[in-house]
């Protein structure tokens, strides 16, 4: 018997990123599972309102989300 392919738990992301601040495609966006999605240039303009350093707040549902 031939064993399935094994398969990670995790699922790399596949897709367009579209920055919910900037609306611009990029390659990457941190993302929040409500849909968030905020570009590493716009997460810099924004970071003090945002972030603490390790985590940062989902501005539209106020989940803490790891860096």
């Amino acid at each position: 018997m031939t064993e399935p392919k094994r398969t990670g738990y995790r699922k790399r992301r596949t897709g367009e990123y579209i920055c919910h601040c900037c609306k611009k495609k990029q390659e990457f966006c941190w993302s929040c599972p409500c849909g968030f999605m905020i570009c590493k240039e716009c997460f810099e303009e924004n970071k003090w309102g945002i972030s603490n350093g390790p985590t940062w707040i989902c501005p539209d549902c106020e989940r803490i989300r790891m860096m």
